[in-house]
């Protein structure tokens, strides 16, 4: 059966990998914080990323999802381990521009307050709407909606305040909604890569929800490409210093950073939308798990290119910390059972009739 983590030893593990995380930070390079930063925005926009496609087809009537709910409804169980890895990178938060001259929003009492409350927020939603969904709940578009919101709000948020704000004053209206669109891709991603562990399995439902997410990678990593084409064009032939800036210092002929802001586009969006053009690509799980890594690595790359030309990331520093998050992901999603109770509980009596509704739909 393997090890199994419930409340408690979930508890105890998200402890443990801050510690490490908190020792490695000291003992390797201490004040840096690009890494964790990273880690950070890679783990929660594909635990978020991954739930919140739950709740669109929640919200869409889908339910080509249910039997990939329980395995990505376990991923919410992540988000309080980033937040007691939030509270180990507060003491590098001076590596922002801003935190020598604070303002009414920019200032860290505030920007650690909301960030907290945010992600704890979040927790509890996804753990609403999840259980919620399991049981068949009536009210589970609801909090479908809500999450998605909160989503859209938080991705945006880190977009900005992490990786936009430390090269303030400059900015970019689409640079949040770049962030969150990667997120979400992220998610995809994971999903993907949960779908590996069934490729034994051959019936009806597993290769709809194999097909369903391969047309997914397909689209929404065109759509990251239409999002990085938006951004990159306005403000390239709009040839404004201020703007300009950012953008020559990570993709300019050049600098160190060309060939890599090259290679991220292609493992993004160039090689996968070349791979998935097959539809029966779309439907093989080696081939989509394999692309799902490609793209995470990508992305990963993506947050460290944001950093990079302004803070040091300290690359070992980076493997440690994704390593130990990875662990605990992979952890959490073989707990799912046991971290998430709906999946052995009853269905409520008021509720019975709109699950039975849904079976027979379905």
């Amino acid at each position: 059966m393997g090890f199994r983590l419930n409340t408690r030893t979930l508890l105890m593990a998200s402890i443990a990998v801050a510690a490490l995380v908190f020792l490695a930070e000291r003992l390797l390079e201490p004040g840096t914080g690009g890494a964790l930063t990273i880690t950070l925005a890679v783990f929660l926009g594909l635990a978020e990323g991954a739930i919140v496609l739950m709740a669109g087809a929640e919200i869409s009537d889908g339910h080509w999802h249910r039997q990939l709910l329980p395995s990505v409804g376990a991923l919410h169980a992540i988000i309080p381990a980033a937040m007691l890895l939030f509270v180990v990178n507060i003491p590098q938060l001076a590596m922002y521009p801003w935190m020598e001259h604070p303002g009414v929003w920019f200032n860290q009492p505030l920007f650690i307050a909301r960030n907290l409350v945010v992600m704890a927020l979040i927790f509890v939603i996804a753990r609403i709407f999840v259980l919620n969904a399991l049981r068949g709940s009536s009210s589970t578009r609801f909090w479908a909606v809500v999450l998605t919101f909160l989503f859209v709000w938080h991705l945006t948020m880190i977009g900005i305040e992490w990786f936009m704000s430390i090269e303030k004053p400059w900015f970019s209206t689409l640079f949040g909604a770049f962030v969150m669109v990667s997120a979400f891709l992220s998610g995809i991603c994971t999903c993907a890569l949960i779908i590996f562990s069934w490729r034994g399995r051959t019936d009806a439902a597993a290769k709809l929800i194999q097909k369903s997410v391969g047309g997914l990678i397909f689209g929404f990593a065109t759509f990251w490409a239409y999002f990085f084409f938006s951004q990159l064009i306005v403000i390239w032939y709009g040839n404004i210093p201020e703007e300009t800036g950012y953008l020559i210092r990570r993709v300019g002929m050049h600098t160190p950073y060309n060939i890599t802001s090259k290679l991220i586009f292609i493992m993004i969006w160039m090689f996968p939308f070349v791979v998935l053009l097959s539809r029966k690509n779309k439907t093989r799980a080696f081939v989509t798990s394999a692309l799902a890594l490609i793209i995470l690595s990508g992305i990963t790359t993506m947050f460290w290119l944001m950093l990079a030309p302004v803070v040091h990331v300290s690359i070992p520093l980076l493997v440690i910390e994704m390593g130990l998050m990875a662990i605990l992901t992979a952890a959490v999603v073989r707990s799912r059972e046991i971290l998430l109770p709906a999946l052995a509980g009853p269905v409520p009596a008021e509720e019975h009739g709109h699950g039975h509704a849904a079976a027979k739909a379905h």
